[in-house]
């Protein structure tokens, strides 16, 4: 199993404690002879290790290649013991083997192992190591309460160091145990800066190697961290099954393109829609009706820096957004089947100078469509006509004042396609005036389908209110802005003179199914007796 180099970061310290420790040797100088002869006995075989770190359970022990231990070798774990005993105060030294482990990867001053069998104790920092074939150090089973008087150079022969590298290791320790304390809470560049430094200035310091390797790990090339975008966007909260649907936000500046990516809940595979910009910053794309069905819907959209990766900015692959979708009727409609509900409304002026020729007029319209061919569309409505009016010579010739018009009406209307581009309308009318009831009628023949560019032919009838001949263009080449283009000729509001009408009306799809519409009109029955009009619409259609 192989180890990042950051594993053996927290070492440092216990390196530096060990060493701290391995100083007291030149101190040792300075005690009597006697003593050191002591410490002789009690020092560690060249074979012979200390468990200085246990990391995600396997243990870091200071025996590396430098001495002669190799990847694999099974090596003892004692535990050393110091007691002071109860009666006398002396203390007492002994060390017991509670188990074998096995060294799995062996570098030049340390190892990691793992324990091979069962073992007596769990193992624990300071454990000793031992390597089959060594010999272990008895350590002395009483220690002296006091130091010997005279001392026994002899016994310090073939076991001590020369003093001036025992003293050399000693400024060592004591120069790096300063660093490690003012680097308390450093940056890792400038941790790495001084063990460097340290390494120049101590290049035979035992530390050296450990330092370099450390430095090395802390200034090991990072992957930047991906920097952070600004979006803004109002999410698909609902979306209506097999119906397109428009989706856009607000991008960071940064980004030169985007991707929809769009799925059906519970499928594996994504639908993926490049995003057109609707100016700086702006992105949207149109969802497919087919790419929208129950249970729901999944997306996530990726930006498009100006280096050509993709970044993950609302939502991911793995964890996408989801909209919920309106649950279908429980009766499918076939195409074309739609309801729809209109209503407009219009003031046309025939005699501006005098204002008294002219009529109002507000009509509703609620309605099912049901095919292309056979009984296509059936129709209710009302309607309420309100005016005044007369002949051009009681109203222009005699002065006489004109004739109040009211008619508050109903209706029923069907459509019949014998064939896909021609229908016949017709409307029979229901009213009621101050005079008591009257009725009338209204039809046309329609060359075209309605749901497309179509021209309708026809007339109307309405009681005591006159006549009128219409001829109607809808024009529908313009996606989401519908025109209609009408004129008339007709004697209402009072069955009075012939008078002539032109009217243009023009919509807009503000969503899908709701569209508006403003109405102009010109109209007039003579040169001097005319004058203008206007009116709104609305209709929506599911």
């Amino acid at each position: 199993m192989v180890r990042p180099p950051h594993l053996f970061r927290p070492l440092v310290p216990a390196l530096l404690a060990a060493s701290l420790a391995t100083g007291g040797l030149a101190r040792a100088q300075s005690r009597p002879v006697e003593h050191a002869a002591t410490e002789a006995k009690t020092a560690k075989d060249p074979r012979e290790g200390t468990v200085v770190a246990i990391d995600a359970g396997e243990l870091v022990v200071d025996l590396g290649t430098a001495r002669g231990v190799r990847d694999g070798d099974l090596v003892e774990l004692w535990r050393p013991m110091r007691v002071r005993h109860p009666v006398t105060g002396q203390i007492l030294n002994e060390r017991f083997k509670i188990g074998s482990i096995r060294l799995l990867q062996v570098r030049g001053t340390l190892s990691l192992a793992s324990a091979e069998g069962p073992m007596a104790r769990p193992p624990a920092t300071g454990d000793q190591v031992v390597v089959p074939g060594s010999t272990p150090v008895a350590l002395p089973t009483r220690e002296p309460t006091q130091a010997p008087t005279k001392p026994d150079v002899a016994a310090t022969v073939g076991t001590e160091k020369p003093a001036s590298t025992a003293v050399q290791r000693d400024q060592d320790a004591e120069e790096l145990g300063a660093l490690m304390k003012a680097l308390s809470g450093a940056a890792p560049e400038r941790r790495a800066r001084a063990y460097r430094g340290f390494v120049s200035s101590h290049p035979q310091s035992p530390y050296a190697k450990v330092l370099l390797e450390e430095a090395t790990a802390l200034t090991v090339e990072r992957e930047p961290s991906a920097p952070a975008y600004a979006f803004a966007e109002r999410g698909l909260n609902r979306a209506r099954a097999g119906v397109a649907q428009r989706y856009a936000l607000e991008l960071d500046a940064r980004f030169v393109g985007a991707v929809l990516h769009v799925r059906r809940k519970g499928t594996p595979a994504y639908r993926s829609i490049a995003m057109g910009s609707l100016g700086p910053r702006f992105w949207s794309a149109t969802l497919p009706g087919d790419a929208i069905a129950d249970p729901g819907l999944e997306y996530f959209v990726e930006g498009v820096p100006s280096d050509g990766s993709a970044v993950a900015i609302v939502g991911t692959a793995d964890r996408p957004r989801e909209a919920d979708v309106e649950t279908l009727p429980t009766t499918v409609r076939e195409p074309g089947q739609l309801a729809q509900v209109s209503i407009q409304s219009e003031i046309a002026s025939f005699n501006v100078k005098k204002a008294n020729d002219y009529v109002f007029q507000t009509e509703g319209t609620v309605g099912w469509r049901m095919r292309d061919e056979g009984i296509r569309a059936v129709r209710s409505g009302f309607g309420v006509l309100r005016g005044e009016g007369g002949s051009l010579r009681d109203l222009d010739e005699l002065g006489k004042p004109p004739t109040s018009v009211g008619l508050t009406y109903g209706y029923i209307e069907a459509e019949l396609a014998p064939a896909r581009g021609l229908s016949f309308i017709a409307r029979p009318i229901l009213g009621l005036r101050d005079g008591g009831v009257t009725g009338g009628a209204q039809g046309f023949i329609r060359i075209g389908n309605d749901l497309q560019t179509n021209l309708s032919l026809g007339g109307e009838i309405l009681g005591t209110v006159g006549q009128r001949g219409i001829v109607q263009l809808e024009w529908k080449t313009i996606p989401r802005v519908p025109i209609v283009l009408r004129t008339e000729v007709t004697t209402q509001p009072s069955r009075s003179d012939i008078g002539a009408r032109a009217i243009a009306q023009v919509g807009y799809q503000i969503v899908r199914d709701l569209t508006i519409a403003a109405r102009v009109s010109y109209q007039g029955r003579t040169i001097n007796h005319a004058g203008p009009g206007a009116g709104l619409a609305a209709s929506y259609q599911w």
